[in-house]
């Protein structure tokens, strides 16, 4: 279209990324807020998930948000409810469906803090004091490269400290990782688990532990995820100044990265 000067363009280009009506269909029974669920009947739950989507994907201030999601502070206090209650958590859990474990994969990787991140009640949460905070995500995806659990830490945190709780409880034929998880601990409990491992070992090891290399060049699929968790700018960097919100926009990406997978 034209605008009053003669210049071309795109009208409410910024719903280009709305949820289609398949994904809506798969996630209303999860959600909160409408006619025939629990909780008090919402004026549109899809509008508000579509103006969260909008949020997080470019990372925009919530005063920001576009009023045809509704009032920016409405739907940033709903966000923050369905956080506290657990209900994003929960629509991960019921969207990642036959997940497959012949290989486990996991890996970290380093975000950036914004400065509006700062300031949180009680102190900053989960924040490096280094050159430009940090925090990272360790993440563990399936043999398609799809997140099954991830953790948020302070970037300054070894990677190989949340390795056994990303692994606890996961039956896979087989661990990939990185040197950077060459522990003892992390070995011995996936070797209890029955999972064969697949982690180069240290350089300053006495013994020097063979490895499937053909199957550890598949690690590329865990740095991928990473990849397609960060297209959305909110993920990239960290705005939220409470570590619950972040997780919980994580939950999100994730969400609507299985969703793909099921349209």
């Amino acid at each position: 279209k034209k605008n009053a000067q003669g210049c071309f363009f795109m009208e409410n280009s910024y719903r280009r990324h709305d949820m289609s009506d398949a994904m809506w269909e798969i996630l209303k029974p999860y959600t909160i807020g409408n006619k025939g669920t629990w909780g008090g009947n919402a004026k549109d739950t899809r509008q508000f998930l579509n103006g969260v989507f909008w949020i997080l994907r470019t990372g925009a201030p919530w005063r920001d948000l576009p009023p045809e999601y509704g009032k920016w502070n409405t739907v940033q206090r709903r966000f923050c409810r369905w956080r506290d209650k657990g209900i994003w958590e929960k629509m991960l859990e019921a969207v990642i469906q036959e997940p497959d474990f012949e290989w486990l994969m996991i890996d970290a990787s380093h975000i950036k803090v914004h400065p509006h991140a700062s300031g949180a009640p009680g102190g900053n949460q989960d924040m490096a004091r280094t050159k430009g905070a940090q925090h990272q995500n360790t993440l563990a995806v399936d043999a398609h490269g799809m997140p099954i659990r991830f953790f948020v830490t302070a970037g300054t945190i070894a990677d190989c400290t949340q390795a056994c709780a990303l692994i606890d409880g996961v039956s896979a034929e087989y661990l990939l990782a990185d040197r950077g998880y060459d522990s003892r601990r992390v070995i011995e409990k996936a070797l209890r688990a029955g999972t064969n491992v697949v982690i180069p070992p240290r350089k300053n090891r006495k013994e020097q532990r063979d490895y499937d290399r053909y199957l550890y060049k598949l690690r590329h699929l865990v740095e991928n995820a990473f990849l397609h968790l960060k297209r959305w700018r909110g993920i990239a960097t960290r705005y939220a100044k409470l570590t619950s919100s972040f997780v919980a926009a994580v939950q999100i990406r994730c969400i609507v990265l299985w969703l793909s997978t099921l349209i």
